[in-house]
């Protein structure tokens, strides 16, 4: 009778071992799929976009871009090539508006020479590095810029003036024509100098010409 008793207490200290190694393997087993789940979404999340980034990036797409005519004058940008598609007028140097970030793209595309002579001027650092325009805008200058540039030395001034863009030199020529036509002591002579020199010109006598046409036109009205 004694021997059985052991036998029997032998065999559910057993049962109990096994009872609890199976236990463990089953909270190991599931732990690992756990970690297995959490690995498999972060692996998601980082390689596909969250719903946030999708909705800024359709925001990004739909912003308004503030855009600075920097022309003498009237200048019509269009969204499609030979001046189709949404044309947007500017009537003055300095006009600004603020056009839909989609419409901004397709102007880039198919008015190149406005953009690259600095016809106008991007108010937006990232759309200016979004579309590979950073080292065209290391030479151009903005609205401010060119007002400001009138009030260098002629050392300032020359420097500046000979690196800019062919477009740039003209409608800055466009601002101190204005400014001389207006009152002929608004502008530093050296400066008038340095653009007649670098441009070919002599823009006092184009101010002369032009105020002598229009006493011309004025008298042959009355």
């Amino acid at each position: 009778m004694a021997t059985t008793t052991k036998k029997n207490s032998t065999v559910k200290k057993e049962e109990v071992k096994k009872d609890e190694y199976t236990k463990n393997l089953e909270n190991r087993i599931s732990e690992l799929e756990e970690l297995i789940k959490g690995m498999a979404a972060a692996t998601k999340t980082a390689s596909e976009p969250t719903v946030n980034n999708i909705t800024q990036y359709i925001g990004d797409n739909n912003k308004d871009v503030v855009l600075t005519s920097l022309t003498v004058g009237q200048l019509n940008l269009s969204t499609e090539g030979y001046g189709q598609g949404v044309v947007y007028t500017f009537e003055e140097i300095g006009e600004q508006q603020s056009i839909p970030y989609d419409d901004v793209k397709k102007i880039i595309k198919n008015n190149k020479n406005f953009i690259e002579g600095g016809n106008v001027f991007i108010n937006d650092d990232e759309v200016i590095k979004s579309q590979r325009l950073e080292n065209i805008y290391k030479k151009l200058l903005s609205y401010d810029g060119m007002l400001d540039l009138l009030n260098k030395d002629r050392k300032a001034f020359t420097k500046i003036f000979s690196g800019m863009t062919k477009n740039q030199k003209e409608n800055l020529k466009g601002i101190i024509f204005d400014k001389l036509a207006k009152d002929s002591s608004s502008v530093d002579m050296n400066i008038v100098q340095v653009m007649n020199e670098d441009m070919n010109i002599d823009i006092m006598s184009e101010v002369k010409n032009a105020k002598d046409l229009m006493d011309y036109m004025k008298s042959d009205k009355n």
